[in-house]
């Protein structure tokens, strides 16, 4: 079923709906990136799109590199480049 037919958000499936700030918010995503280490199922995004990612999430990562959400970028950038055998 879709989200639309069920009501349910992904915000609200990923417990994001309920955060209050950027670092509630940061902690949510690093658990939530804990969680789909656990989960092999097939990819969602093909080589150059996970490429593509990686080098966003890269620069997005130097902006700031102190900031929580920063450093989660950095960290899903480099776990992007080590599945594509960057």
């Amino acid at each position: 079923m879709s989200d639309d037919l069920t009501g349910d958000s992904l915000d609200e499936r990923y417990g994001l709906a309920v955060v209050r700030d950027l670092e509630e918010y940061a902690e949510a995503l690093s658990r939530l990136v804990e969680q789909g280490l656990q989960d092999r199922r097939a990819p969602l995004l093909s080589e150059a799109e996970a490429y593509a990612a990686a080098e966003l999430l890269a620069r997005f990562a130097l902006d700031e590199p102190w900031s929580a959400l920063n450093q989660l970028a950095a960290t899903l950038a480099s776990r992007i480049y080590n599945r594509l055998g960057a």
